[in-house]
């Protein structure tokens, strides 16, 4: 095993520690680099964190625990990749399982990717993006979306119900 793999695999098993804690998850900031703007895409939510602000209030527990009962993320398949002397880009799967306050609990694993550059101190993130593939949560993300979709794709999806229902008909 590189180097370079025994560090990351380091990193992220503090990293999934400090998400696992439950009543405090506002510690995993300690592990991105305060001297670079992040840039954080949650597979639950649209769009990007980009300040500190974002990123803060979506980690803070207060938030959190009036929704979710129980959080557990693991991540595994750490394939790192340095691209310049201190800095690495990672591939991962995230695995996770969640209990909201209401409804069954929810598991999966999601492909994602990270940047982390090397500092004095150690390794220290910079972005981070989850790649949805759980059905759950494209149900939550994309829920009440489906009117709002591009002209184009509406007739195509006319074009082809009238296709099916003439081949029925024939």
């Amino acid at each position: 095993m590189s180097d370079l793999q025994q560090e990351m695999e380091a990193f992220f098993a503090e990293y999934t520690k400090r998400w696992n804690k439950q009543e405090d998850f506002s510690t995993i900031l300690e592990m991105w680099d305060p001297d670079d703007v992040p840039y954080y895409r949650a597979m639950e939510r649209l769009g990007v964190f980009t300040t500190w602000e974002e990123l803060k209030r979506y980690v803070d527990p207060g938030p959190k625990r009036k929704l979710i009962v129980a959080l557990w993320y693991g991540f595994v398949n750490i394939r790192p990749k340095l691209v310049a002397p201190d800095v690495a880009v990672v591939f991962f799967d995230a695995e996770w399982d969640i209990k909201g306050m209401r409804g069954p609990a929810a598991s999966g694993t999601d492909p994602g990717v990270a940047v982390l550059k090397r500092k004095a101190d150690g390794w220290k993130m910079n972005t981070y993006v989850e790649a949805c593939t759980h059905p759950a949560t494209y149900k939550s993300v994309f829920a009440d979306k489906e009117d709002k979709v591009r002209p184009a794709f509406r007739k195509l999806l006319a074009d082809l119900e009238a296709k099916k229902a003439a081949a029925e008909q024939s």
